[in-house]
């Protein structure tokens, strides 16, 4: 049976065997997610083809409905899916919804089963339909399963209550106020839990939070009720302090945050989640608020430019990668975290984001996000998330102007926790490159290569900015760095063959890309991220075995269909077989919506000597794929393009300075 997952974002699992990467395609997982939020009743085509073809015209809205039920019943089994004339719904037997899972137990009162099944905000993070009527929709089902989430807890608190198990009580009183932690009810409510727990300092440390929260974020005073109850609380605890004979311990400071509480039991695993106001808090009795994710962002603005900590100076680029040249600070101890769960997230989101799809970045962004609103100070995860947001801004899976301020924000709020993750100046620096600030980019690059051991990542980026300016030799030369650091990543490894080609070694490439691809053992690892297969095949195909190439391209196409990059890929293997025509009708399949699609038709027109084309075709594009800078400055496929005289302007354009093409050779 096939796990469905809405609470929380959107997935599809199955315990028994891997789910087909073609089923979880976005346009795939958006139907099944409709179907489930139909019940199981189900719904009407009609309304499924006014939802994800609102555009096209009923006959073409029919036939895609029919198309994309043929590749979804084909991936998850016939009765997948069961139909009428007229309807469509879900078979339980074979996907199964957690909504649906959570409903049962609510109407059955199994408010732990219903509280373990939460995992956040249905659909939370995910814009699945442009439809005003489907977003209202959703607001009202989001609203009701929050309320019946919030219900599930009170049930168990006050369950806990009457048993005399205090302790647990306030331990369902406290996800209750993550979950609401504006409340002044709620808040009350977990003070006088944890107060006859024992903790009442616990309960005065909450009331300052909500205290505080409320003033920042509602802007507005603070229900004297709460005011009141921490001052009976603080007070009956000092007479209690001065009656015992233990002397007191040293008062917390106040910005401290309280020793965390493991929490163990099954209906507790959810405990972090983004409320309806989506903003994540410090865990229990932690007096620092963590910034929710506008809040960063604002803050991440509001620095002036140079608010980039201080980089050592420039290295010269060389034949190798020096070692940092400052001593590395300690990390902190905000880098992991003592929540298992949080841990558990956090290493499944980076088995995602090393498969470089959309679907697998997407579902990356969701579960570290559930890691940092379970430990908002893991500071690993926000540096996870900085790095997913940055590459779906990257490969132009999701609108750049989008993702790459997120990924500025997380970074930050990463450096913030520890300033020694270099990782997180790697997504930095991405976002600055997005924003053709090179020298800073460079910068943040070298600050993270100084302040941390070796990264992989940080070498692996910072080649890409090399190759984004055209200095390909330094691209080369940080991409090996960062296979020798890291020879398990596919990506690295892929992007080191690549580099190799840019930099005019051909044949190193290649033993590079057969390492990768050909002498590995298990394929399907391999086949998890379209773009080495890509890469390989173009350049496969560029030394005169075009079938071959043609064949790897084919099969990355498969994950990534109408992408055009990989379309432009394979159109150039049919200009180097001598079939324009071919390479004109391959190009033809390409998503002419992709945000990065306008270059990329142009590098074909270079590839067909339609100079003049390209150049026109160049001087419209309004935002620069960070992908195709690297093919426009680097690949030896546009030497001719750049020798023209015009392509001085696209750099001017770009303030790029001026290229010499990296130390060493071309």
């Amino acid at each position: 049976m096939f796990a469905l997952r809405l609470l929380g974002g959107l997935s599809l699992e199955n315990g028994a065997a891997p789910v087909p990467a073609s089923a979880l395609q976005r346009r795939r997982l958006t139907l099944l997610a409709l179907l489930a939020l139909s019940g199981e009743r189900g719904t009407s085509r009609e309304r499924i083809q006014a939802y994800l073809w609102p555009e096209s015209t009923a006959d073409r809205a029919r036939h895609a409905l029919d198309q994309l039920l043929y590749a979804t019943r084909r991936d998850l089994g016939h009765d997948a899916i069961l139909s009428s004339a007229t309807d469509l719904r879900l078979n339980p037997a074979v996907v199964r919804p957690d909504v649906w899972a959570f409903d049962d137990a609510i109407r059955d009162a199994r408010w732990a089963d219903a509280a373990a099944l939460y995992g956040g905000p249905l659909l939370s993070g995910l814009h699945l339909i442009d439809a005003v009527e489907f977003e209202h929709r959703l607001d009202g089902e989001r609203a009701r399963i929050d309320h019946d989430y919030h219900r599930a807890l009170e049930s168990l608190a006050a369950a806990a209550a009457a048993r005399g198990d205090h302790a647990g009580a306030a331990r369902f009183w406290r996800q209750r106020a993550n979950a609401d932690p504006l409340s002044a009810p709620v808040a009350l409510q977990l003070m006088r839990a944890l107060a006859a727990a024992g903790d009442r300092a616990g309960a005065v440390r909450h009331a300052q939070v909500h205290q505080r929260l409320v003033r920042d974020q509602l802007e507005i005073d603070p229900d004297p009720a709460v005011e009141t109850l921490a001052t009976q609380l603080a007070e009956s605890r000092a007479e209690t302090t001065h009656t015992d004979s233990p002397a007191p311990a040293a008062p917390a400071s106040p910005a401290a945050p309280a020793p965390t509480v493991a929490v163990t039991d099954a209906a507790s695993s959810p405990a972090w989640r983004v409320g309806r106001r989506q903003t994540r808090f410090v865990r229990a009795g932690a007096l620092a608020v963590a910034l929710c994710a506008v809040a960063a962002a604002l803050l991440v603005a509001s620095r002036p430019r140079d608010a980039l900590p201080t980089p050592p100076p420039p290295r010269a680029a060389g034949d190798s990668v020096p070692t940092a040249d400052v001593e590395a600070r300690p990390t902190s101890a905000a880098r992991h975290t003592a929540d298992a769960q949080a841990r558990l997230l956090y290493l499944r989101a980076r088995a995602s984001w090393e498969r470089r799809t959309k679907p697998a970045l997407e579902e990356a962004v969701v579960l570290y996000r559930q890691a940092t609103d379970r430990d908002p100070e893991y500071a690993d995860a926000y540096t996870g998330l900085a790095e997913s947001y940055a590459m779906l801004g990257y490969f132009g899976f999701e609108p750049a102007d989008a993702m790459f301020p997120k990924a500025r924000a997380a970074a930050m709020r990463a450096l913030d926790l520890d300033p020694a993750q270099g990782e997180a100046y790697a997504a930095l620096g991405q976002a600055l490159a997005w924003q053709h600030r090179w020298a800073d980019a460079e910068r943040a690059y070298q600050r993270g290569l100084a302040v941390a051991p070796p990264s992989p990542t940080v070498h692996q980026w910072y080649a890409l900015l090399c190759a984004y300016l055209g200095r390909t030799h330094d691209a080369a030369v940080h991409t090996g760095e960062a296979a020798r650091l890291d020879p398990l990543s596919v990506q690295i490894n892929n992007m080191y063959g690549t580099m190799l080609y840019h930099d005019g070694d051909v044949q190193g490439a290649l033993r590079q890309f057969e390492r990768t691809v050909v002498a590995e053992p298990d394929s399907a690892w391999v086949r998890q991220n379209p773009w080495v297969l890509d890469n390989y095949g173009s350049i496969v195909a560029a030394t005169g075995r075009h079938a071959e190439g043609r064949r790897l391209i084919e099969r990355a196409l498969k994950v990534v269909p109408t992408h055009p990059r990989a379309l432009l890929d394979l159109a150039e293997v049919y200009v180097l077989m001598g079939r324009p025509d071919q390479a004109r009708a391959a190009f033809a399949r390409a998503d002419t919506t992709h945000p990065h699609y306008l270059v990329y038709r142009a590098e074909l027109y270079a590839l067909l000597g339609q100079t003049d084309s390209a150049f026109a075709t160049l001087d419209r594009v309004q935002e620069w794929p960070l992908p195709a800078l690297v093919s426009l400055n680097s690949s030896q496929r546009f030497a001719a393009l750049r020798a023209d005289p015009r392509y001085a302007a696209i750099r001017e354009r770009l303030g790029m300075p001026p290229n010499d093409g990296g130390s060493g050779k071309r």
